[in-house]
């Protein structure tokens, strides 16, 4: 199965489960996974996106970072597949791109080495790290320059082995599962 095929049978998979019980208690479980790890205790500052509807959310983990002390960065992307991620606060004003996907208005930019953690969004994942975006390559670019910590928040219902690695595919750390 190409990866076009893969992102449209995920995310039709995602919307189904979009309000469903079951996705609730998958986030809880994840979500405490996470919260227990090394990772999430000893990263100072991590780099997150704003999720949409049918992604795992990442709100709650975002208010969390603010209460627990920590900076958090959200990305922009820009022209050419480049990302950049910008610090935010618990009041920074988010515009919503053609895409859907809210971004940060202000320019106050995070250096990739300034964020220990970056949590990475995705579609399809194979348990061994490997991720199908969503088809841009922004992820695939800003990792191979990252040097920190990253890890992904994974349903169940986005394990898929049966698709191919390419060369530029960079591995993700940490997926945390249900």
């Amino acid at each position: 199965m190409g990866k076009q095929e893969l992102r449209k049978l995920a995310i039709t998979r995602l919307q189904k489960i979009a309000d469903s019980e079951q996705r609730q208690i998958q986030v809880e479980l994840i979500l405490d996974k996470f919260f227990q790890s090394d990772m999430w205790k000893g990263a100072s500052s991590i780099g997150v996106t704003m999720a949409t509807p049918f992604e795992f959310p990442t709100s709650l983990l975002i208010q969390r970072a603010f209460e627990a002390g920590k900076k958090v960065a959200v990305p922009k992307s820009l022209p050419k597949g480049k990302l950049v991620f910008h610090w935010v606060g618990p009041d920074t004003a988010f515009a919503t791109t053609k895409f859907g996907v809210e971004e940060p208005t202000i320019e106050d930019i995070a250096a990739p080495d300034e964020l220990d953690l970056l949590i990475v969004p995705g579609l399809v994942y194979k348990r061994s790290g490997y991720r199908v975006g969503f088809g841009g390559g922004y992820y695939d670019r800003y990792l191979a320059n990252y040097h920190g910590k990253t890890c992904s928040l994974v349903f169940a219902e986005q394990l898929m082995e049966e698709w191919q690695t390419e060369t530029f595919d960079q591995q993700i750390q940490q997926l945390f599962l249900a």
